[in-house]
């Protein structure tokens, strides 16, 4: 069945009766800005280089109401990997997507955070006025996901409150039908507080899923936020994951991704800069092997004088894994004294691994700083070689290699338990004995030395 004519048809059986003639019009709405759009194919700019048809030949359904033991299954499974990052974390699991507080890992902090209902409470237009500009027709999911959200929910940090523990967002997808499953998570960080989030994705791999979800975050004057997007072996697992931020007045914000041996993931990460002297920084790792496909897309707005952004997204290529880098700065006639830095570097280890590439910058202001720039080769042969002849087999000294490559990205992590963990999954992933992780710069000063 074609995905359009799909999910007009599945739209139907949603049952929106309990919700308010507001709600059920913006939602009504969205579906026919997506039915209008259409599925995205090659034609369209943004989506060049990812082919989406396959989603026409899946007769997707809603997911079954979420199991009582789905969660704690999962604890138990991944306790012995997880159980240093789940003890200092808050979790909320969204499972199908439907937040399952209930089953959660909550303590005391959480009577600092209000949390409401998006869909019942009526904030939802609100919220879309608030986060408007990233809703437009280079992408349709966006739209997907407000109308076709199983759950929504607001989360409110007040002023001058620092959150001491991680809120992890756990998105786990467990259904035995092909099924689409979209949540919606809007977070309001207030003057001057302070909060880490960790957005982890886990696919039960029993029958193919498309998650298509949502969060956008609001930071006031002065607040501090760092999001840590982690998806790795999600087989059967289709995801279009959409984050957008609007920072106020001296804000920070930085966001880490790190994408593993993912089937299919398309990333979606926009900044907008609404107040002077705020910064964001982003930095990323994607690691395809064959049958793994990541596209990272992200927007920086600079729509205000005085403010930075540093982005660094670095790729390993294997097999017959592809990716797409798609980064564009966007900076305001008035936007004068910006700085704004992007990079992207990939390193490829077989012939038939693909990555396309395309920074870009849009600059309608003349006194800024902006440099971008993207590489794309194979492993140094000199340093391999000479590591090699320091007594180092082959497939170790590569090893190694590809460790200096990435740990740039990874010591950036401030969550120590998630930077902990991911150093082992990126071990395991590049065939390393220990977890040993040195920069490039350090293998250099080895070298002087010798």
């Amino acid at each position: 069945m074609k995905f359009v004519e799909n999910m007009r048809n599945l739209f139907d059986t949603l049952g929106l009766d309990s919700y308010s003639e507001e709600i059920k019009h913006i939602r009504r709405n969205a579906l026919e800005r997506f039915v209008r759009l259409g599925l995205p194919t090659h034609k369209n700019e943004e989506w060049k280089y990812t082919n989406l048809s396959f989603l026409n030949d899946i007769d997707f359904v809603f997911p079954q109401a979420p199991q009582s033991t789905t969660v704690n299954d999962f604890l138990l499974k991944h306790n012995q990997i997880f159980s240093s990052l789940l003890a200092e974390s808050i979790l909320i699991p969204v499972v199908n997507g439907s937040f399952i507080f209930d089953q959660g890992v909550l303590d005391s902090t959480l009577n600092l955070l209000e949390f409401r209902k998006v869909f019942a409470n009526g904030i939802l237009p609100e919220i879309l006025n608030n986060f408007n500009k990233f809703y437009d027709d280079t992408n349709p999911f966006i739209f997907l996901n407000v109308a076709f959200s199983i759950d929504g929910i607001s989360v409110k940090i007040p002023s001058n409150v620092t959150i001491e523990k991680p809120i992890l967002l756990l998105y786990i997808y467990d259904n035995f039908q092909p099924s689409i499953s979209s949540s919606f998570a809007h977070i309001e960080v207030g003057d001057n507080s302070n909060a880490k989030f960790i957005l982890m994705f886990y696919k039960v791999p029993v029958e193919v899923s498309l998650g298509n979800e949502t969060v956008n975050i609001y930071q006031k004057n002065g607040s501090a936020v760092e999001v840590n997007v982690v998806q790795y072996d999600l087989n059967k697992l289709k995801l279009v994951n959409n984050i957008n931020v609007v920072l106020e007045g001296n804000a920070s914000f930085r966001g880490n991704s790190f994408s593993l041996n993912t089937e299919f993931v398309r990333n979606n990460l926009n900044i907008a800069f609404e107040g002077s002297f705020s910064s964001a920084v982003l930095n990323g790792i994607y690691y395809c092997d064959t049958n793994n496909f990541v596209d990272d897309h992200t927007l920086v707005m600079h729509n205000v004088p005085y403010c930075q952004s540093d982005e660094n997204f670095r790729g390993i290529l294997d097999g017959q894994g592809r990716a797409v880098f798609n980064g564009k700065i966007y900076v305001a006639r008035n936007a004068q004294k910006t700085n704004a830095y992007q990079s992207n570097k990939n390193l490829i280890l077989s012939e038939e691994a693909r990555i396309n590439t395309k920074p870009q910058l849009e600059i309608y202001a003349d006194d800024v700083k902006c440099t971008h720039g993207a590489t794309a080769g194979f492993l140094d042969k000199e340093m391999l070689f000479y590591i090699i002849s320091r007594g180092i087999d082959k497939n170790k000294a590569k090893s190694l290699l590809l460790n200096s490559f990435v740990s740039v990205n990874l010591e950036k992590i401030e969550i120590s338990p998630l930077r902990d963990l991911l150093k082992e999954i990126i071990a395991k992933k590049l065939h390393l004995e220990d977890i040993f992780f040195c920069s490039a710069l350090e293998m250099e000063l080895i070298k002087s030395t010798e």
